[in-house]
């Protein structure tokens, strides 16, 4: 036996929160007996790189945030560091007042933090006299919810710094990124910042701009690799080996003693603790038998359905600016889209000479028409979406739509105090299971593997 006395953990799911959970087990407990399941018949979850016109264009996410430490640590453990590549292009785009403008340079998650930034015309004179200042509400700001004093973000900025800045620039970016609406998100999960800063006695804006006052102006904000985020996984998949099994789809969790039972359609693990990875609909139908008020909290975490679409234009078409990375359309334009990449001027290593390349999102939590067309109904809705913007009539030399149902999970005000409520169910009622993933931390790749990375710890803990 190993110095972990042959105890065995099994991972539920194989993306990259899974993947994270099972390599800092293996790293930090090489006694452990660690298998990862997962149903489909490959790892990775929704970081997915496949060719398109030639190139590794990502069907998901295609970068990571570099300000916060998980995923570029994880890099860096696993030898990737070098190979990490920055944007070639920082600017972006909002659809607004039928035209593209510029996101003001100077921002946080869409806030501008100078005045003179702002385009002429982006707010109104009001709103935009009041970027100038310390952003203190008007009045004091309700308790919230929780320990953290949990706010939407949408009351945040409107307290702050007006309606005008939270519709035209917030809402946008934060439906491009999570495919909610400010109004419903947590602040203390989706920008704990903003509650801190909204919180200070020195004002919203006041303590932003010291926070940014104290940050490399040059840094890069994402990384990215140039085969595409499929080589994070491929890392991964390759330390893991044997470990992973693909096609194999757990159906339940039981307690036989203190050992748990995993059940396949055709077989039951054994293992010592077990990580849920799952989406929390799919954990939810898993806990349900043994910790009924977890998988009540789990289930009702609700999830927006999304679309990725890549289209290559012939360059004779379509040219885009190579300073822009593109642009995120505002809810209320009608179009189908929420954002559109120009993939080429944003990633060096997608500048195809023949072609430009679009990667265009679609849906909202509360808009599924795009799930509720069939692709060609989509492609020719997302086709007038890039007319109507980039003035391109052409038809796409090339085109791929991805579809991720139920893939965006939704973090409504409390979310995190719910999230520590259901963690603390599972370790008093059934000690040794972790529920974690997306639905935890965010999103993310960077939260994703925060999530099993800290999983991993609980379990090592548990474990002793």
């Amino acid at each position: 036996m190993g110095p972990a006395g042959g105890r065995r953990v099994v991972v539920v799911g194989a993306g990259i929160t899974g993947l994270s959970a099972a390599h800092r087990l293996i790293v930090d407990r090489p006694g452990l007996d660690v298998s990862v399941l997962e149903a489909a018949p490959s790892a990775g979850g929704k970081l997915v790189t496949t060719p398109f016109v030639g190139l590794p264009v990502d069907e998901g996410a295609d970068s990571f945030l570099v300000r916060v430490p998980w995923a570029a640590d994880l890099c860096a453990e696993l030898g990737l560091t070098a190979e990490l590549v920055a944007p070639s292009a920082r600017s972006a785009s909002l659809w607004l007042d039928d035209r593209l403008r510029p996101i003001p340079a100077r921002s946080v998650l869409g806030v501008p933090l100078d005045p003179a930034t702002v385009q002429a015309g982006l707010l109104p004179e009001a709103d935009l006299a009041g970027l100038a200042g310390p952003g203190r509400p008007a009045g004091p700001l309700p308790p919230g919810d929780g320990p953290a004093g949990d706010l939407s973000v949408g009351e945040v900025i409107r307290s702050c710094v007006g309606q005008a800045v939270l519709d035209r620039l917030v809402d946008p970016l934060l439906g491009g990124v999570n495919a909610g609406l400010a109004e419903n998100l947590s602040c203390a999960t989706v920008a704990p910042q903003f509650l801190k800063a909204a919180r200070s006695a020195d004002g919203f804006l006041a303590t932003l701009r010291r926070a940014q006052a104290g940050s490399d102006p040059d840094a890069p904000l994402f990384n990215a690799h140039p085969a595409g985020m499929g080589r994070l996984v491929d890392t991964l998949v390759d330390r893991l080996g044997d470990r992973i099994r693909t096609d194999r789809r757990v159906v339940s969790l039981s307690r036989d003693g203190n050992r748990w039972l995993v059940g396949l359609d055709d077989a039951t693990e054994v293992a010592d603790a077990v990580i849920v990875t799952t989406p929390a609909f799919a954990a939810a139908s898993l806990v349900e038998a043994v910790c009924p008020p977890a998988a009540l909290i789990l289930s009702g975490v609700r999830h927006a359905s999304v679309v990725l679409a890549a289209f290559a234009y012939h360059r004779s078409d379509l040219e885009v600016p190579g300073d822009q990375s593109g642009f995120l359309v505002p809810r209320g334009s009608n179009m189908f889209m929420t954002a559109c990449s120009f993939a080429g001027s944003k990633w060096g290593h997608l500048d195809d000479p023949d072609h430009t390349i679009l990667r265009i999102s679609a849906g909202r939590i509360d808009d599924d028409r795009a799930g509720n067309v069939d692709d060609g109904a989509l492609v020719a809705a997302l086709r007038n979406d890039v007319a109507t913007t980039l003035g391109v009539e052409a038809e796409p030399a090339e085109v791929r739509v991805t579809r991720w149902p139920l893939s965006l999970a939704q973090f409504p005000v409390g979310h995190r105090r719910h999230m520590a409520e259901m963690t603390l169910m599972l370790a008093e009622d059934a000690p040794g299971l972790v529920v974690t993933g997306a639905a935890n931390n965010g999103v993310g790749i960077p939260s994703c593997v925060r999530s099993g990375t800290e999983a991993a710890a609980a379990v090592s803990d548990r474990l002793g």
